[in-house]
């Protein structure tokens, strides 16, 4: 049966031995939807990939992904989807243009029949599709990887963090040609380590420890956020996270770049008032700030946490 959702994820656990790295996930994308699912190394994340491209089996939950199991119709999903992992996983010593029919002949089609799907993309890397994929700059192999993810139609498309080590130059364009196969009808399920992609998700999720504890729009997620954010700079920023965790607790500072996010309520603005006359040999500056994505992966992280162990 063919459901209108790109994917569905009811309850998927995986364990490798003693280590569950997914413990009853859910979760579900819509065609001509972009879902990002955030969270640190380990958390689970490729793991879940590999199952719903059919390259791991679960332990227990089930998974469908363009309407067909990901385990009873290993097959028939294989042919929905578009798969781009982390690393670069192509042929290093194949020219671009013989990568591209490769996997295209792989899905028993031709870089002619799907052209006008990769045009945007291909079109970039079209003048060096004699040279070698291992010869690439970072953008370029990145492009060719979802030329490749895409030459054969999938329905769905997986994409494990294509962004890591790619210059910020290619990241803006990589996530342009996103939005224009999501208007497309594509469901795109793509995770990411940076906090500013999530943002250009039509929903996130984040995930620790192999679970997903919070799931929804970005900008709602933010909505959501309680209590205040207070950036402070100072000269040594090290020092200061020191002296504030000490009277506020670690949890409440955290340290973004040279900068530093101080969460709390109402009060934290009097508390900073006298805590930067009594620094003396530091000058401290601070502002009420709208918190970010990321201030909300923490504080939501924090909780979940605290749900988990008690305290």
């Amino acid at each position: 049966m063919i459901s209108d959702n790109g994917i569905v994820v009811d309850s998927i656990s995986r364990a490798y031995g003693s280590t569950q790295a997914l413990n009853k996930v859910s979760l579900n994308v819509g065609k001509g939807e972009i879902y990002g699912l955030i969270g640190p190394d380990g958390a689970g994340k490729s793991t879940l990939f590999r199952i719903l491209t059919t390259l791991l089996l679960p332990d227990s939950g089930t998974a469908m992904v363009a309407g067909y199991n990901c385990v009873k119709d290993y097959r028939e999903v294989r042919k929905k989807v578009g798969y781009m992992p982390g690393r670069f996983s192509l042929y290093q010593d194949l020219t671009v243009e013989e990568n591209l029919n490769f996997f295209a002949s792989v899905f028993k089609t031709t870089v002619k029949e799907n052209y006008h799907l990769i045009k945007d993309i291909y079109s970039q890397i079209e003048p060096f599709k004699k040279r070698r994929a291992g010869k690439l700059s970072g953008g370029m192999k990145q492009k060719l990887a979802l030329s490749c993810a895409l030459v054969h139609k999938p329905e769905v498309l997986f994409l494990d963090e294509p962004t890591t080590g790619v210059d910020a130059v290619s990241r803006k364009e990589f996530w342009e040609m996103l939005h224009r196969l999501k208007s497309e009808g594509l469901a795109i399920l793509v995770s990411t380590p940076y906090m500013d992609e999530a943002m250009m998700c039509d929903r996130v999720g984040f995930i620790q420890q192999g679970e997903i504890f919070s799931s929804g729009n970005p900008h709602q997620i933010i909505n959501n956020f309680y209590g205040n954010v207070f950036k402070i700079k100072t000269q040594n920023p090290q020092q200061l996270v020191m002296l504030l965790a000490q009277q506020l607790g670690s949890g409440n500072v955290h340290r973004f770049g040279s900068e530093l996010h101080l969460f709390g309520d109402d009060s934290i603005e009097i508390f900073l008032k006298d805590f930067a006359l009594q620094q003396s040999s530091l000058t401290i500056n601070y502002e009420k700030a709208t918190p970010t994505i990321e201030d909300c992966f923490i504080q939501l992280m924090k909780n979940n946490h605290e749900q988990n162990t008690g305290h």
